[in-house]
């Protein structure tokens, strides 16, 4: 079968891979549509991100959505030709995170489309029952496809534990940072405001998602000390870091009320970065981070078939299969305006 493999940094090519057997617990599943993350285009364009590196030819893509093919024989309530989607992470079951519910801190966790576990943008996949949501029949695969990055959003809100009437700041206004505003506003937020330096993705989300205020934000001081938030609102109760630019998490918290709540939620270009120990403590200031998700995927498909939280438009650049290296290579050049979509089979 085809897939879009990566052979090295900016190095892609459709390739032949074989499929692989089918277990008792497993599902076949032809894959629909893919969406390209930011980690995609990072792999294309350096080879690595942190510790994973690629060490030979790699399936790219972990925002799938495809329809059934066969299951295994222990596999009763999914039948050949429902729709579903695909959660990547494929944990043990077996060490304390798992039983404990945080699977996703998993100590053995295999991350579909992170080296060196083959990706989804290939034409079918083999997975374990519990990877496997069924969808409504009536939903789209593209939207199907955009429950991972909405299952981000969910966590993050979440460990920010928003609440009906809190204000909430977000720094970033690209897919992510746009389905936290969303998610937020969706959690009954009173005050949703997002920040950027990209005039064009703030009017972007300013039209597409009413009820949200937007801030064009600068970078910081000359020397990237910041502060670039100075004329942001104050006082606010809860603030979501989306962007991973290097001074936003510090600059942001100023805008915090006291005992307020930060969550880093973008990933920093640097595994290190400062912070104001002097406004966290003085304020009290709360600070966690999000990886990934756990059990997100109810809330997320009941937000998105109920029309709460609109994804679709999300998508602004469609390719197809055979053009996967094309998308990859412009959306690593920032040609793609917020997501690219690959289509690789029926929709």
């Amino acid at each position: 079968m085809r897939a879009l493999t990566l052979r090295g940094a900016h190095d892609a090519a459709i390739a032949e891979t074989d499929d692989e057997p089918l277990g008792a617990g497993d599902v076949r599943v032809a894959i629909a549509q893919v969406g390209l993350c930011g980690s995609d285009t990072h792999f294309y364009a350096h080879g690595r991100i942190g510790a994973f590196r690629l060490t030979g030819p790699h399936v790219l893509g972990h925002e799938a959505s495809g329809t059934v093919l066969e299951t295994g024989g222990e596999v009763t309530d999914l039948v050949p030709g429902d729709r579903v989607a695909v959660e990547p992470g494929l944990w043990c079951g077996r060490c304390r995170e798992c039983l404990a519910g945080t699977y996703n801190l998993c100590a053995d966790m295999r991350f579909l489309g992170m080296p060196p576990h083959a990706g989804l943008a290939r034409e079918r996949v083999v997975l374990p029952r519990r990877a496997v949501h069924a969808v409504p029949a009536g939903m789209t695969a593209t939207r199907a496809a955009l429950l991972e990055p909405l299952s981000v959003a969910v966590w993050a809100v979440g460990r920010a534990a928003v609440q009906p009437g809190e204000q909430v700041l977000i720094a970033g206004a690209g897919p992510i940072g746009t389905l936290v505003a969303r998610v937020a506003l969706a959690q009954k937020a009173a005050r949703v405001i997002v920040a950027d330096v990209d005039d064009r993705r703030l009017a972007r989300l300013a039209e597409s998602t009413p009820g949200v205020e937007t801030a064009h934000v600068g970078t910081g001081s000359a020397d990237g000390a910041g502060n670039g938030f100075q004329d942001v609102a104050a006082d606010l109760d809860c603030y979501l870091e989306c962007s991973g630019a290097p001074t936003a998490l510090d600059d942001g918290m100023t805008r915090l009320r006291p005992r307020g709540r930060a969550v880093l939620v973008g990933v920093p270009a640097a595994p290190t970065f400062a912070l104001s120990s002097t406004l966290i403590r003085y304020r009290e200031l709360t600070l966690t981070t999000v990886h990934r998700y756990a059990h997100t995927w109810p809330r997320a498909i009941e937000l998105v078939s109920s029309d709460a939280v609109e994804v679709d438009d999300l998508v602004s650049d469609r390719y197809r299969l055979e053009e996967g290296p094309r998308a990859l290579a412009e959306a690593a050049a920032g040609e793609v305006a917020m997501k690219a979509m690959i289509s690789v089979g029926a929709s």
